[in-house]
């Protein structure tokens, strides 16, 4: 590891930010808009990313430390939501398993390929990379979001039904019989194993190489034909795996990943990302691909304003300062609304259904149980208690944790790998211990999912 020291590469304790009041304070307000990115996660099954890390370098924490602390958020919020997801029967695991491994498979060749480029063309490569990025981004983002999402959601709304039927995917589950056949048996769907390998490599290598994210659900829609519900459930499994392998990454070679931050954040979005899991009872399937294409359109939107800012530094193109600066000024508030905007989606049916049955006298008896309330009291009590305890002894001295883990990549390979798991470890004790309080607090208030028969008769007749 000494090599890669030397390089300069790694964290250092000085470059993370001190957690003062002030920064406590706003990374709470940050975990507040985590709180909304967890309502996405938890219902689409991903998103959210770029404002939280965006957020976190506006206090100043440098931009790999900020990126690898959201990631550690990421899949520590992830593996909450797959695990209610799971609760709920929309988690494939062995869809989930094979899509995350191929997935970061196509994420290392990715990396390759960027070297490759970079080192082969020099600027010419760089300018035609940007290109890509700036091309490709939309039109998917157009194409597959708004042409194929949009148009299942009118279909389903038109002829009243629970969602469409992805075509495409079925004459692939015909047509593309390559053994071996794998059969998911949660996602309903028979397909070959190596166009689930292709499938999941291609939603790796697409993130890594132009930037285009986001697309692991709905190529589980459209090409492997997962129902939306099992697919956006199952996109959560495959973020915790991608996301803890990410965050072993930043963590071994870089020391970056600052914790004291993604716990701050992880305070609420442990609780958003559990309502947008139990959202998914209260609503038809289609409300998958309609959140998915509000978002994916409104992201597009927000990189086109930055597109002519972009051609400006390439030398492509000139521009009036002025016209920039408003562009680049739209940037970050559209991709907060992108950001917002699942809210009303997840919300507005959960309280229309539950007003409803509330009316008509049955909503405890609609809600999965959540035992009785003198157990549920001293069971929120305890995991409470634990977190707080969690929080002080993390903060206590708010320079041991940068000290420890810019340490990691200096220490001898046994060692270093031990300490980056026992990080990834802490994340998944912290998520438990955390997210089972979040769960506790939403039992408390009934904030839970229908019951199984309950959802279907609501996602089959509205």
């Amino acid at each position: 590891m000494g090599g890669f020291a030397a390089s300069g590469a790694v964290m250092t304790p000085d470059m993370f930010i001190q957690i003062g009041l002030f920064e406590a304070l706003f990374l709470l307000a940050l975990g507040l808009l985590g709180f909304f990115g967890g309502i996405i996660s938890g219902f689409i099954g991903f998103g959210g990313a770029f404002v939280l890390t965006h957020g976190m370098m506006s206090i100043d924490a440098p931009g790999p430390i900020a990126a690898a602390s959201n990631m550690c958020h990421e899949f520590s919020k992830a593996m909450i939501g797959a695990w209610r997801r799971k609760k709920i029967g929309h988690l494939d695991v062995k869809l989930a398993t094979l899509m995350a491994l191929s997935a970061i498979a196509g994420v290392q060749v990715g990396i390759w390929v960027q070297r490759l480029i970079l080192k082969t063309l020099g600027v010419t490569g760089t300018n035609l990379y940007s290109m890509a990025f700036i091309i490709v981004l939309p039109i998917v983002a157009s194409l597959i979001v708004a042409s194929f999402c949009l148009r299942d959601v009118i279909k389903a709304r038109k002829y009243g039904i629970e969602d469409t039927e992805p075509e495409f995917a079925k004459k692939l589950e015909k047509k593309f019989r390559v053994p071996p056949m794998i059969n998911f048996k949660v996602a309903g769907r028979t397909q070959s194993l190596w166009l689930t390998i292709l499938t999941g490599f291609g939603a790796g290598f697409l993130p890594t190489t132009i930037g285009v994210g986001g697309l692991i659900v709905p190529l589980m829609i459209y090409i492997i034909g997962a129902p939306s519900f099992v697919a956006s459930g199952t996109g959560l499994g495959i973020a915790f795996v991608m996301g803890s392998t990410g965050t072993f990454t930043w963590t071994y070679l870089v020391g970056a990943v600052d914790f004291r931050m993604t716990t701050l954040i992880l305070a609420a979005s442990l609780i958003g990302v559990q309502i947008g899991a139990v959202g998914t009872t209260y609503v038809r399937q289609y409300f998958i691909k309609l959140a998915m294409a509000v978002v994916m359109l409104l992201v597009t939107v927000s990189r086109a304003c930055a597109i002519p800012g972009y051609l400006v530094d390439l030398g492509w193109i000139s521009l009036d300062p002025t016209i920039r600066s408003v562009l680049d000024s739209l940037v970050l508030p559209i991709m907060t609304v992108a950001f917002l905007s699942v809210t009303p989606i997840v919300l507005i049916p959960m309280i229309s259904v539950r007003r409803t049955l509330s009316r008509a006298g049955v909503l405890t008896q609609a809600l999965v149980s959540t035992g009785h309330k003198k157990r549920l009291i001293p069971k929120t009590v305890l995991f409470g208690a634990i977190s707080g305890i969690n929080y002080y002894l993390l903060f206590r001295d708010p320079t041991a944790w940068p000290k420890f883990v810019t340490s990691i990549p200096l220490a001898d390979t046994i060692t270093a790998i031990a300490l980056t798991l026992g990080v990834i470890f802490l994340a998944i004790y912290w998520s438990f211990i955390h997210g089972n309080f979040a769960h506790c607090v939403l039992d408390l208030v009934k904030i839970t999912a229908l019951k199984k028969d309950v959802a279907e008769v609501i996602s089959k007749e509205g």
